[in-house]
């Protein structure tokens, strides 16, 4: 064999050795990514399951106070207008 081949073949698995371990290494850089996105998922629906748990109540909350709120001040202004009755204006001016 000629020094020219022998050069070309060692190169060429030189070149697929590198390829190989520069495959290897892109597998596991995907394989950590995949982790930490997996990671940053949970902690994502974490953080929706609290919104969702805080958001039930306030949802109850609101739904309470504006049904029954209107209706409880409704209640509160008749109670208020039968123990305050308004004085009756005179038409006229009194006279000593």
């Amino acid at each position: 064999m000629d020094l020219l081949q022998i050069a070309l073949i060692f190169l060429i698995l030189l070149l697929s050795v590198f390829l190989a371990i520069t495959g290897i290494q892109v597998f596991f850089i995907l394989r950590d990514l995949k982790k930490a996105l997996d990671k940053f998922n949970a902690i994502l629906q974490t953080g929706e399951n609290i919104a969702e748990d805080i958001e039930r109540p306030v949802a109850a909350a609101s739904v309470a106070v504006t049904g029954a709120g209107m209706q409880a001040v409704a209640n509160a202004a008749q109670a208020l207008r039968k123990v305050i009755k308004p004085k009756p204006k005179r038409f006229y001016k009194k006279v000593l």
